[in-house]
């Protein structure tokens, strides 16, 4: 939830959301957990060092948070239509890779022998 709320005021962590969801075609709580990763290692090194934590854009300089929450507005809003393919289960034709379902890689050869050997040694 912190990640979520984080990535809603951050510019920076907004922009590796909206890249994580929009160009990697990663699904919210993918992209998500990888803002909540990000989010936690700058936490704890301000804690180490002392400081507070500070809001910063892309290019580095610190805004305040109406600031930060205006840039997201502007530069990083996922379109609604993408969303709704992902919310609806649908897959986005330039992601590639396994579904749940079949668990099966694209490029594996197949774990059992083909039908024409099985016949084969069969003797069928």
């Amino acid at each position: 939830m912190a990640a979520d709320q984080a990535r809603r005021c951050d510019p920076s962590l907004a922009a590796r959301y909206h890249r994580l969801m929009v160009e990697a075609g990663k699904h919210h709580t993918s992209a998500l957990c990888h803002v909540a990763a990000v989010l936690l290692t700058r936490i704890v090194a301000c804690w180490r060092a002392g400081e507070h934590y500070v809001i910063r854009d892309v290019d580095g300089t610190g805004v305040d948070l109406v600031e930060g929450r205006r840039i997201v507005a502007e530069r990083y809003m996922v379109p609604a239509d993408l969303r709704a393919v992902r919310r609806a289960g649908g897959r986005v034709e330039d992601r590639r890779g396994t579904d749940r379902r079949s668990k099966g890689s694209l490029r594996a050869p197949s774990t059992g022998p083909s039908l024409a050997n099985a016949r084969a040694l069969t003797g069928a």
